[in-house]
């Protein structure tokens, strides 16, 4: 798979589980060592040391600076050799041999995660994703990182986003099989398409009856925002609940995914007791979809490419194509000119 976005921010790691020694992770195919520098700032390289090789993520830090242990070859936060040992003049060296040095990568540590932007010899035009109302005093908010999934991103974030497939893969958990017509608004822009669901009542998932009691009406969204944020918004007619759960979904390989969840509700109870209630509810949610999503994965594999039927009532996937490709063109800089996309349709969800 060649198409990724590299232009952009993607979490790698958690900030918990970011200390002192290097980790080895990969995304979008790209082997990083990470570690943390001075004022524990966190620090992202090539996992590959430009001697001979050998990962630096099987080195450790010393000093501020990463220390290959093969030779001994020391890189500080930029990638630059700082020493060899037995060779004097490193640094005039590695000023006029830049493959002395290794490559480093733009990162950040926000909202409890490592962020890295992983196109090299490029400056950020943008910051990594804000989730919304994680600081909001009424609101209550709990992190959730899976294994690897061996999926493609973008059917698990089509998954995710899709209501149709809940009344069996969750049956009884989200909806049953009692289908109801419902308004949806699709809108795409150039850096996100949502699909809004109107007139959804009663759902009688076991989520919204424990999370959600006496709402008679819900407004459900979803949305996908580039560059691999799957988001699902849920309004009630009460206005003391609200939930917000968002999927960051970081590509490893072509059909290895690892995604991290933010999840932020308000309800009429103590927050504590939402956390109790929904964490093992969402767990179980996740455990169904990942068997799916895997089911699905190992057919593709047998058959050897992707050959799905579509119809009207897929709304997300051909959005999130599209999108992929727009951002492709701009990184390639091609011009093709954006369209806003809107559309209404009535389906049974």
């Amino acid at each position: 798979m060649k198409n990724y976005i590299y232009s952009d921010w993607y979490i790698v790691c958690t900030s918990r589980e970011l200390k002192h020694q290097p980790i080895a992770r990969t995304i979008l195919e790209i082997p990083l060592v990470l570690f943390r520098g001075s004022n524990r700032k966190p620090i992202a390289l090539l996992d590959k040391c430009p001697h001979r090789n050998v990962p630096l993520s099987q080195g450790w830090v010393r000093d501020n600076q990463i220390i290959c242990r093969y030779h001994g070859w020391k890189f500080d936060t930029d990638g630059t050799c700082q020493e060899i040992p037995g060779l004097c003049n490193v640094r005039n060296n590695s000023k006029n041999n830049h493959k002395l040095n290794a490559i480093s990568y733009p990162v950040i540590e926000q909202d409890n995660f490592i962020w890295v932007y992983c196109q090299v010899n490029e400056e950020p035009k943008t910051q990594p994703f804000k989730f919304p109302l994680i600081k909001q005093c009424n609101f209550s908010t709990f992190y959730w990182q899976t294994k690897e999934i061996k999926a493609a991103f973008v059917n698990i974030a089509e998954n995710f986003l899709d209501a149709t497939h809940t009344h069996f893969v969750h049956a009884g958990l989200i909806r049953n099989q009692n289908r109801k017509n419902v308004n949806v608004q699709i809108t795409r822009n150039a850096k996100m398409v949502e699909a809004i669901y109107l007139g959804e009542q009663n759902i009688s998932g076991l989520i919204y009856q424990l999370l959600a009691p006496g709402c008679q009406e819900i407004v459900s969204i979803g949305r996908f925002i580039l560059p691999s944020i799957a988001q699902l918004e849920y309004r009630t007619n009460k206005e003391e609940y609200k939930l917000f759960i968002s999927l960051f979904l970081t590509p490893i390989s072509e059909n290895l995914t690892k995604f991290y969840a933010v999840v932020t509700f308000r309800w009429g109870l103590p927050k504590w007791l939402g956390k109790l209630i929904a964490v093992p509810l969402f767990y179980i949610g996740v455990q169904q979809d990942k068997k799916i999503l895997e089911l699905q994965a190992r057919n593709i594999k047998k058959f050897g490419e992707e050959d799905f039927a579509s119809t009207e009532i897929d709304l997300i996937k051909p959005h999130i194509s599209y999108l992929q490709k727009m951002s492709l063109c701009d990184a390639n800089n091609l011009i093709i000119k954006d369209v806003i996309f809107k559309k209404n349709l009535i389906i049974k969800i």
